[in-house]
């Protein structure tokens, strides 16, 4: 027999088998021999029943034919009672083994000798009641020495009952012989027989002889079955240890999902012991996702059909889900399907491996947003939906406004929370089926989905300038930051998704343009102004080096007695081929490229030099204002910078004015109090510019060391036909007046304008209604002409 290739169906067995004596309480090999034990009684228990039917069969039909014979029925009275009385004993012990065998488990071994025993006895009754020496029962000694050889485990006690066989013969051969009993007399024997020692002694050898020989065949025959058994068992044996100790998840279920076995590993992993396991149902363990698939693979396993591995998620007894991935296979009984055993295993630390390393793959590490691969894949998804329902879909870039300053003075680790901040706003601001990602440093972009026409995008754009203006609270620091937002649309943009984001991108940088904290739709024009751009930041690099910066100045003027107190100091870059450049196109580019640092130091020592100068030609001291930029304030060396700047040129401090933007204090109001304190003690004349503009309150600037309030020209420009700007422009001036602070409006262009400021109390304004800015080269003249212009009119 060929162990390696034993049907399944049988270690599956096995497997129960070991499974249900787990259950009994009972260890597996002790309880296999008691069961071989036991199933070997119980064999010969139905053979001698079989055996005693053919006995009771062959007694009828002889005795019925002696019976109607010339011979009639020559058995006595006491051969029948003896006959009878010996088949009922046979009878009545056999019954008794078969009805309480389960309760004389423990002396099996006794018991199958005491019937091997009782067996030759009523054998050798048998045979001398029909006829001793001339009787036909003898070969029934054989039966009862291959039933020895089966019963007893040792071969030299079979050989002994088959010598104990041929003793009890010859004991009856003789006692018959001797006349110590009488012999029965039978129809066709010589009587003479019993009482010839020849044949009586050729009789008993042939009996024994023939009855040594079946014990040792019998026996022989016997080991090697056994043999084969208990390769069989320890195969088994091995298998299912194997089966118990594997790493892998092992189950047997029944088609209807009844558990028959799960190996060591199963209860682990999933809690549930084996007695717990065939109370449940495999179905029931399944996670409500896997059932539908895992009952078609079932079905199809059941059909014959060859399955690849699957995978599938079992809810453990604590509730937690194992992911599997395994094979299902079906063992057939007779042709049909009877049990279903699978192997799997437990793959829940891959998946979720697999999970994290597809979310650092496709979200950024910091806010948890999609990145740039997750987004561009999140586009062309959006792209194929739009085209398949006729929707729009927008593509909003932003980018934070002065993040950089925020970075770079408090650090990264408030920098990386602001971001965080941010990144939560933005998903409030948008629906589920949309996207927003984050690309890098502290540029968002945004997927809007099924837009339907532009306010749609644009009641979005608002909602999210709103939203990121509120302040931030990050490490005890209040922090206000706006955002500019480019905006392109898909299709009427452009089809190619790389060509959306750019589009979107330059109008970005279009919004920045405009004055930041706003958001812009693309169009054909910006891009001659993003090739403008291009070239410009190629320029900027060279122009301080190259000598292509001028400054122009501009006067600021006393409402009531019409002298000039301070001249600003306005940047200009005269560009070699496109000419005269607006700061409003390559201030921000300065400011992005970090070249704002030396412009600006540049543009203050220049300054504080040409004001020392216009003193030198005998005009009186004033003040020369500067603007500082957000990346200068804050700016770590900043005093340093200006009290060197001021020691060089001889400049005293009180005739600096410097102008920094209401929206750059308000970004980090604690970090600034700090500053503006220090400027103020050296001296420095402090202007908001740009007021109403931002977000600072009443409040906050108690807390602030200006000395002016700047109102923007944004105001300044409709007051005398816009009630709105009439009224804030009042309550600026209103503001500044009941905190000691001197109020200027810039933008001033017609009389009607400095009426106005005039009647609420303004008390310096500057625009083009006194002057445009100017060259150095002509403020000379100028602030001559203006006092000659003043003692004429006093």
């Amino acid at each position: 027999m060929d162990h390696n290739n034993l049907p399944r169906s049988r270690w599956f067995d096995s497997v129960t088998r070991r499974l249900n004596s787990v259950r009994d309480g009972l260890k597996p090999p002790e309880n296999d021999r008691l069961e071989e034990a036991k199933s070997r009684t119980l064999i010969v228990v139905k053979a001698r029943w079989l055996l005693l039917a053919f006995v009771s069969l062959y007694c009828a039909f002889a005795g019925g034919v002696f019976y109607f014979s010339r011979f009639g029925l020559f058995l006595s009275h006491s051969q029948v009672a003896t006959l009878i009385a010996t088949l009922a004993g046979v009878i009545g012990y056999n019954l008794v083994l078969h009805l309480v065998s389960d309760r004389l488990v423990c002396c099996f071994r006794f018991l199958n000798l005491f019937q091997i025993v009782l067996d030759l006895l009523l054998v050798t009754v048998l045979i001398h009641t029909s006829g001793g020496a001339a009787s036909w029962f003898w070969p029934v000694y054989l039966i009862v020495t291959i039933e020895a050889a089966f019963l007893i485990d040792g071969k030299g006690e079979a050989w002994l009952v088959g010598a104990i066989g041929g003793l009890l013969y010859g004991a009856v051969l003789s006692l018959e012989h001797f006349k110590v009993i009488p012999n029965v007399v039978m129809p066709f024997v010589e009587p003479a027989l019993h009482h010839d020692p020849l044949f009586l002694a050729l009789t008993w050898l042939w009996v024994s002889l023939l009855n040594a020989a079946v014990a040792l065949i019998a026996s022989y025959f016997v080991s090697v079955i056994r043999q084969e058994t208990d390769a069989v068992r320890d195969s088994e044996e091995r298998l299912a240890n194997f089966l118990d100790t594997a790493n892998d998840l092992i189950l047997s279920i029944t088609p209807d999902g009844r558990f028959l076995y799960v190996n060591n590993a199963w209860q682990r992993t999933l809690g549930y012991t084996a007695n717990e396991a065939v109370t449940l149902s495999f179905f029931d363990l399944l996670h409500v996702d896997s059932r539908e698939q895992c009952g078609v693979e079932i079905h199809r396993v059941l059909s014959g059909d060859n399955l690849s591995p699957l995978e599938a998620v079992f809810t453990a007894k604590g509730g937690r889900s194992i992911v599997v991935e395994g094979n299902l296979t079906c063992a057939s009984e007779g042709g049909d399907p009877s049990v279903i055993w699978g192997i799997c295993r437990d793959i829940t630390e891959r998946k979720q491996a697999e999970e994290e390393l597809y979310r650092l793959a496709h979200h950024d590490t910091l806010t948890g947003l999609p990145n740039r691969i997750l987004f561009l894949d999140r586009l062309r998804q959006a792209k194929a939906l739009a085209n398949r329902y006729r929707h729009q879909v927008a593509v909003l870039f932003l980018d934070l406004d002065r993040f950089k300053i925020i970075n770079d003075t408090l650090g990264h680790p408030v920098g990386d929370k602001l971001l965080q901040q941010v990144a939560r706003r933005l998903a409030e601001c948008v629906r589920e089926v949309d996207t927003v990602a984050r690309i890098g440093g502290d540029e968002f972009t945004i997927i809007l989905v099924n837009i339907d026409n532009l306010d749609d995008v644009k009641r979005i754009g608002h909602k999210i300038l709103k939203s990121l203006s509120a302040p931030m609270t990050i490490d005890s620091y209040e922090l206000y930051v706006t955002t500019s937002i480019g905006i392109s649309l898909y299709p009427g943009d452009g089809e190619n998704l790389d060509t959306l984001v750019k589009k979107a991108d330059i109008a970005m940088y279009h919004a920045k343009g405009e004055g930041r904290n706003n958001y812009q739709f693309y169009t054909p024009q910006m891009d001659e102004n993003a090739d403008k751009r291009l070239l410009l930041e190629t320029s900027l690099r060279k122009a301080l080096d190259n000598g292509e910066f001028l400054i122009h100045y501009q006067p600021k003027v006393d409402i009531v007695s019409q002298t000039i107190t301070a001249m600003e100091a306005l940047l200009r870059w005269a560009h070699p081929t496109l000419g005269l450049v607006s700061p409003a196109e390559f201030i921000p580019l300065a400011e992005e490229t970090g070249l704002i640092i030396p412009i600006g130091e540049w543009v203050l020592r220049a300054a504080c030099r040409q004001n020392m100068a216009w003193q030198d030609q005998g005009l009186p001291p004033m003040r020369v204002a500067v603007n500082l930029s957000g990346y200068q304030f804050q700016q770590r060396d900043l005093l340093e910078m200006i009290r060197e700047v001021l020691e060089e040129t001889g400049m005293e401090a009180e005739l600096l004015e410097l102008e920094i933007t209401e929206s750059v204090i308000m970004q980090n109001p604690d970090f600034a109090v700090s500053v503006l304190n220090q400027l103020k003690d050296i001296g420095v004349h402090i202007s908001i510019d740009d007021f109403g503009t931002g977000y600072s309150s009443l409040a906050h600037l108690k807390r602030f060391s200006v000395n002016t309030l700047k109102i923007d020209k944004s105001f300044v420009r409709d007051v005398e036909v816009n009630t709105a700007d009439a009224a804030i422009t009042t309550a600026i001036i209103a503001m500044g007046n009941s905190l000691n602070l001197k109020v200027i409006a810039e933008g001033v262009e017609t009389e009607g304008q400095l009426s106005f400021l005039s009647d609420n109390n303004c008390d310096e304004v500057q625009g083009f209604l006194f002057s445009t800015p100017m060259p150095s080269q002509q403020v000379v003249s100028f602030i001559r002409e203006r006092l000659d212009k003043v003692r004429l009119a006093q």
